[in-house]
């Protein structure tokens, strides 16, 4: 008897090979120590802690759990029936087995025919029995709704029950009963045909299947033992292929069957019209789906990039010859200030390559509460702007979180530089938007927008855009348009250029062999240059290197968004030596005198030295300071002299940029007014 049991050990081991070990193997040992060593407290303990972890969660548990579930009452109502002590427990094990599954049959062999009696007559005072059968099998049970196995033999509680059986292909069929005590009844069903099915097989699972262009579901889970045969054609083991897929209802015709699969390519059947008539059952042969990926490698100069592919991490940049499955992805790369991102599509079979440079993130927080016209049209319009920046990595909102809780969780983390949020405007007839945009710092810049129009967001969008030059290339040389001059006249020049030969006081008649009537054609064609440029003046020629010159960012232009421009310039000082973070402080001071942050600009005038003395130099930072503390009151009046008067210093420097107005004399009528 003990060995009839071992034998069915290996059975149980493959049917709970997908559940938690620990708990298999107290279930195994317990059966092993009463089947082969007679051990009945030591099978007892290790029953009632299979119980005790299944019972809680009965109504939940998979077909092979609720199996084990039912097979420990049995067995511990056959312990606890072995001794007069314990011998009352046995009936509530075996109450307990009823309530969890009525169609549960205790094993014969293993239960005294006293104690199945007991089973039988208390099972027989609440539920009848109910013979079933099927033509076809293989279909679908349902009792009073409920989805239950096809069993021939039921046992259901009794009163008034309705019977469903359903198989795809054919119209279901219901029988309704009455039952009551002692009474067992018969129901038997037969369907009839009403259209083809095809049921099918696919490897990998979790594919998506559509008939003439419509979803039906995704093939999922995993085949049983049936599909052996099946699966045997590919090389595969059953498991490796999904659980059927069955299309129910296939309509006359011919139909077009289309498998779709994240990292593989899209497959297409093409029924014919005999799969569908005369109806039948039909099962296709296992479907491969066949790989598609590309790499994809992504550097950047900047340290401390991690790359992001459609929210999902893929490491720390470098990432080289990295396989990702072929589609769009949003790209993203998080560096410890600012971010990259861009719409990308990896192709099958090919190699991408991305150079990431950081840009300052921008972080939609969301539209606030308030109702208007075409406030979803709108409100999609937000979240889709990342796609048209090219100067910022777009952060859209996160689902379900209101604008507040989004501003202040981005304050928190400063996972972004710039944060925008849209407000609408309270009016009698709400028809604009305000859009505000701002640093996490507070400097912030609103715009008033109609959400009807056809692209509202189309002034913002160019003014995010538009990022202002900090450096131009040049000759060395300040000029300006003089009346009557045949070219622009030389006000000032670098040494390089005077040592060249260059008369300052006279004009340019050509470069590169052609005439210049204006400073702003001079200044085109150098920046078209690609090497050092000839230069005319009243009959001498020489030749001058183009080199890098300083510029500063116009102010109050309606071109530019200055949060977004500030937010560039801080990033940009990041890594930034000598000159050129230097130039780039003087920059960031006058944005923050152009949102009013003037003692911030203070401490950033006073950080910045520049080496040059001519153009964007020295000068050009000692006279902003000197307006910087006039901006902040009287009390600095003599600081602002002191900065005037140094910038006396530098009679070449300028304004805006190299042809821009001369500081000294600015600075000396500023001196003038102070007096």
């Amino acid at each position: 008897m003990r060995f009839r049991y071992l034998l069915t050990l290996p059975l149980l081991c493959l049917a709970l090979w997908g559940q938690d070990a620990a708990l298999k193997d107290t279930f195994l040992q317990a059966k092993a120590l009463w089947a082969t060593q007679g051990d009945r407290e030591g099978a007892t303990t290790r029953f009632d802690s299979v119980v005790a972890a299944l019972a809680p969660k009965a109504a939940g548990l998979e077909p092979e759990w609720t199996q084990v579930l039912c097979e420990s009452y049995n067995w511990l109502a056959v312990l606890d029936d072995r001794s007069a002590q314990t011998r009352p427990r046995a009936q509530i094990r075996l109450q307990a087995l009823i309530d969890l599954n009525p169609d549960f049959e205790v094993d014969r062999a293993l239960t005294s025919q006293r104690l199945a009696s007991l089973f039988d007559r208390m099972k027989g005072e609440k539920y009848a029995l109910v013979k079933l059968s099927y033509a076809p099998e293989g279909g679908r049970l349902l009792v009073d709704g409920r989805p239950g196995l096809p069993l021939t033999r039921k046992f259901l509680p009794f009163g008034t029950h309705k019977l469903t059986y359903t198989r795809p292909g054919h119209a279901p069929a219901e029988i309704t009963l009455e039952l009551g005590g002692r009474e067992a009844k018969s129901a038997d069903f037969k369907l009839t045909r009403t259209a083809s099915t095809i049921t099918l097989y696919v490897q990998p699972s979790d594919v998506e299947i559509l008939l003439d262009g419509q979803s039906l579901g995704y093939a999922i889970g995993k085949a049983g033992p049936e599909a052996a045969p099946l699966a045997l054609s590919l090389g595969l083991r059953p498991e490796e292929l999904s659980a059927p897929f069955i299309i129910p209802e296939l309509t006359p015709g011919k139909h077009r069957l289309e498998l779709r699969a994240s990292c593989f390519r899209t497959k297409v059947l093409e029924l014919g019209a005999e799969l569908a008539t005369p109806a039948a059952d039909h099962t296709l042969e296992p479907i491969r789906m066949e790989s598609s990926k590309g790499t994809l490698s992504v550097s950047s100069a900047w340290p401390g990039g991690e790359l992001f592919l459609s929210g999902q991490s893929r490491g720390p940049l470098p990432v080289a010859n990295l396989p990702v499955c072929s589609g769009p992805y949003d790209l993203l790369v998080r560096f410890p200030g600012g971010g990259f991102s861009q719409r990308i599509t990896i192709k099958e079979g090919k190699s991408l390559g991305l150079e990431a440079r950081p840009k300052p993130r921008l972080a939609f927080a969301g539209l606030e509460s308030g109702d208007f016209t075409g406030r979803a049209r709108f409100l999609a319009q937000l979240e889709a702007l990342g796609g048209r920046l090219q100067s910022l990595a777009y952060l859209p909102t996160r689902p379900d979180e209101p604008p507040r809780d989004a501003l202040a969780r981005l304050k928190a983390s400063r996972e972004a530089e710039l944060v925008l949020f849209a407000r609408p405007v309270p009016d009698k007839v709400i028809h604009r938007v305000e859009l505000v945009l701002a640093t996490l710092d507070g400097e912030e810049e609103r715009l008033l927008v109609k959400p009807l129009e056809q692209d509202p967001l189309d002034t913002l969008v160019a003014r995010l855009n538009s990022v202002p030059r900090l450096q131009q290339p040049g000759l060395g040389l300040s000029l300006l348009d003089v009346p009557g001059e045949p070219g622009p006249w030389v006000l000032a020049a670098s040494d390089l250029a005077l040592k060249a030969g260059i008369q300052v006081g006279k004009p340019i008649l050509q470069l590169q062999g052609k005439t210049v009537a204006t400073a702003q054609v001079f200044q085109q064609m150098v920046e078209a240059a690609t090497g050092p440029m000839a230069v005319s003046q009243e009959g001498l020629t020489l030749t001058l290197p183009v080199q890098t010159e300083a510029l500063e960012i116009p102010l109050g232009s309606p071109e530019s968004c200055y949060p977004a421009v500030l937010a560039q310039l801080r990033l940009l000082y990041t890594g930034a030596k000598g000159d050129e973070a230097n130039l780039i402080r003087l920059n960031q001071a006058l944005v923050l005198m152009h949102v009013r942050k003037y003692d911030k600009a203070i401490e950033l005038f006073r950080d910045a030295r520049l080496s040059t003395v001519r153009g964007v130099s020295q000068g050009t930072i000692d006279y902003h300071t000197g307006l910087c503390f006039l901006r902040l009151g009287t009390t600095y009046q003599s600081e602002a002299g002191q900065a005037f008067r140094q910038a006396l210093k530098y009679p070449q420097s300028t304004l805006l940029g190299p042809d821009g107005p001369l500081v000294a004399p600015l600075a000396r009528q500023a001196l003038e007014d102070l007096k």
